[in-house]
């Protein structure tokens, strides 16, 4: 076996999961690759461009941000923390309710926000707030460190209990149980049916922490986690669809590619579903039919809808005023998911949320982005028709908008751009049976001990992310349940790698390499090609250049057209003099870019520029960007430009 076949462990799928095993394994000196069949890392931790606005698929918050945080302490530890800013939020989250809006803070200001509103219930708020900080801190001495007393886990007495049975040991007040489980869209289930370690997980760790987002959205994250891999000698390879996981004598050995290649490795963690990995990847003729029969009796969480818009103003001027908003249509989470299954939406409760920040770059300067976001059934979208289902997505956007427009009547006016995804949409591209997005749903004869192990029944492959035991769902989950992974696979293997600190590598900036084609004759003008070498800065982790790097690359190569060409436009264009650089400022553009092909630092990109003026000191301009070795489109972009003097 040659190095680039042999590896000491195989990562399959970039999600969040994925990638916190990734570097928690090479944090012990293994080295590790990454497989990711989509064309770049996340998973649901992605954001995608549409029209100029860049959409956060999955991120809304997180949680245990804040100094003493074990989200943060994680993010230390993986040495992913410096690459991120984070943001906290105040208040913790708007929510509203037929005969109230409360908003809501967090640590001891919440605390003492909830007596005011609720004065009858002191005893048991003071209480529910013991209670699940008991149960966090127990959790995170058992992911982190392991020293738990196991006959005294304070978490235990609730297994195989509901978070409605949590709530009812403290509250009276039924506004209690519906503003104490209004993240219950977060867990995937109402609080009479969700365990109640995982519920009081999810919204005591705001409840304690903070609400916080990260600038560039569950994209960055990612990303930040890919680089850090690569920059501690891991490798990350996109559009690379395992097809298959090796075995020999009933152990996991590797893995094979779609297009046949097979890589080695003793150690296989799968940050797919295990449905998926044990059923398509591993087969059915290794499985026993008893174990066939378990794992058909597990089932997954929700789904969700998600309305991805794009404003030509701010949120705030929509009449959206808070980062994240719940909006209730009563007190009792149960009815409303129930009505979700139902798909009766025009009653379902939704979050809505303001994702505009000028400073971010994910909009055009004074423009906006709002989300809305409910709980959906996958089935009744995963299972129909291709036409059905447009006719469907088309019939539930007016459902949501009409229900959305009643309280935020001007949104609908100021859209831009809009897109609903679905759990068809969310299958599709995690291929997560229907559109799962928490994993198995945390219902208590699936969460706690009784939920999936992240060791298989074939030595040697792992799972990690929402399925498995030991984090769950979500963020802050699926980075927990890598951390678990990793502790399982150390526990299992005799591997000897000592802890390391990972080096940083130094990077410098593209720069233009030579221009091609003959030069202006003097008298028209032409087409141009021009030839750039890229270097790693402008590169993301994986391969791709980013969408910085492309806007740059863009703008530099019509620079140097406008300038070669200078002495003819000159003619037309006799108020510009001459002898002065001329800059080329875009506006009215369409940017598109393709960040799905993998590039090196050195490798040379051709972008052909197409020029005509349709004024003076204005023009029409079309680019269209390829990498040459490969010959594969990486960008392009067209409409109007103006050109000054310096």
């Amino acid at each position: 076996m040659t190095q680039t076949n042999q590896y000491d462990a195989i990562v399959i799928g970039s999600g969040l999961g994925g990638l916190s095993t990734a570097l928690h394994l090479a944090k012990k000196s293994m080295n590790v690759l990454v497989l990711e069949k989509q064309p770049k890392v996340g998973g649901y931790a992605q954001n995608y461009l549409r029209s100029g606005f860049d959409f956060d698929v999955s991120l809304h918050v997180l949680s245990a941000m804040n100094e003493t945080g074990g989200l943060k302490h994680l993010f230390e530890y993986m040495q992913v923390l410096d690459k991120l800013e984070v943001t906290e939020y105040a208040p913790m989250f708007t929510s509203v309710f037929p005969d109230a809006t409360y908003r809501l803070p967090c640590g001891e200001a919440g605390h003492e926000y909830l007596k005011r509103q609720f004065p009858k219930e002191s005893a048991g708020i003071d209480r529910f707030i013991a209670t699940v900080k008991s149960i966090i801190d127990a959790n995170t001495k058992l992911y982190w460190s392991g020293e738990v007393d196991i006959n005294n886990f304070f978490p235990a007495q609730y297994f195989k209990r509901t978070y409605y049975d949590l709530l009812q040991e403290c509250f009276t007040d039924k506004r209690l149980f519906g503003l104490m489980g209004q993240l219950w869209q977060s867990t995937g289930l109402p609080n009479e049916l969700c365990a109640a370690n995982w519920a009081a997980e999810v919204f005591g760790s705001f409840l304690l922490t903070g609400n916080f987002y990260v600038k560039g959205g569950g994209q960055r994250i990612s990303s930040a986690m890919a680089e850090t891999l690569c920059e501690a000698g891991g490798t990350v390879r996109t559009s690379a669809l395992v097809e298959k996981v090796l075995l020999k004598n009933r152990q996991a050995i590797g893995v094979q590619l779609e297009n046949g290649e097979q890589i080695f490795a003793p150690v296989v963690v799968a940050n797919a579903n295990p449905i998926q990995t044990y059923l398509s990847l591993v087969g059915k003729e290794h499985l026993a039919k008893p174990f066939l029969y378990k794992l058909g009796t597990f089932e997954p969480s929700c789904s969700l809808l998600t309305m991805y818009i794009g404003l030509d103003c701010a949120g705030k001027a929509a009449g959206v005023m808070d980062h994240a908003t719940f909006v209730n249509f009563d007190y009792s989470n149960l009815r409303t998911y129930e009505a979700a299954l139902r798909e009766e939406y025009h009653t379902t409760d939704y979050i809505i949320s303001d994702y505009t920040d000028d400073e971010s770059g994910t909009h055009p300067k004074g423009k906006g982005i709002v989300q809305v976001l409910e709980v959906a059934p996958g089935k009744p979208w995963t299972e129909i028709p291709y036409e059905d289902y447009k006719q469907k997505k088309k019939q539930v956007w007016d459902v949501i908008m009409a229900k959305v427009a009643k309280r935020y009547p001007l949104l609908e006016k100021h859209i831009e751009v809009a897109e609903l995804g679905t759990p068809r949409s969310m299958e599709r591209y995690s291929r997560n049976p229907y559109g799962s997005v928490y994993g198995f749903a945390q219902v208590p004869t699936q969460a706690d001990n009784w939920r999936f192990s992240v060791a298989s029944i074939f030595p040697g492959l792992y799972f990690s992310g929402a399925w498995g035991r030991g984090g769950g769902g979500g963020y802050m989950g699926s980075i927990v349940n890598g951390r678990v992974t990793a502790q399982q696979i150390f526990s299992r293997h005799a591997w000897r790698g000592g802890e390391k600190t990972f080096d940083v590598a130094s990077r410098e900036p593209f720069r233009i390499r030579k221009t091609v084609d003959a030069a202006a004759n003097g008298t028209e003008l032409t087409f141009r090609r021009y030839i750039k070498a890229i270097d790693a800065k402008d590169l993301s982790a994986i391969g791709e250049l980013t969408t910085g790097a492309s806007v740059r690359l863009l703008h530099e190569t019509m620079n140097a057209y406008i300038q070669e060409f200078k002495t003819i436009l000159a003619k037309s264009w006799t108020e510009l003099d001459v002898q002065k650089d001329w800059h080329v400022t875009f506006f009215q553009m369409r940017f598109v870019f393709v960040p799905f092909v993998a590039l090196s630092a050195g490798d040379e990109i051709s972008i052909k520029v197409e020029f005509e003026t349709t004024g003076p000191n204005k023009g029409k301009v079309t680019q269209n960007a390829y990498a040459i070795k490969s010959n594969k489109k990486l960008a392009n972009a067209g409409g109007r430009i103006l050109i000054r003097t310096a």
